[in-house]
């Protein structure tokens, strides 16, 4: 046999065994990934059934509503731009303690 010889059948044994190892840590990795995914499969279970929800019908407003249906919006309206106003206030007292160095 020559040097060639040894060296074509060296390197495919070290291939072979390149290969194995491969297979091992891919073995290995989807073992830990099969171990993982046991609780999410019930997870999915729980999430494939329909969620059961009481369904109440939707109430026909009339003109004698109508008042309260508007002094309810304008307190909603009310309230959302006195939250905006708060907001503002606190960003600028918050710029007004910020130490600037004002050269």
């Amino acid at each position: 046999m020559s040097w060639a010889w040894i060296i074509g059948i060296g390197a495919i044994a070290a291939s072979l065994y390149w290969l194995v190892l491969v297979g091992y840590r891919l073995f290995l990795s989807l073992k830990g990934l099969q171990a993982a995914a046991l609780p999410l499969q019930a997870s999915m279970n729980l999430l494939a059934e329909p969620i059961e929800r009481e369904f109440t019908a939707a109430k026909n407003t009339t003109a004698e509503d109508l008042s309260d249906v508007l002094v309810t919006r304008k307190k909603r309206m009310r309230a959302k731009q006195d939250a905006e106003e708060a907001r503002t206030n606190r960003l600028i007292a918050r710029l007004d303690h910020m130490d600037i160095d004002k050269r």
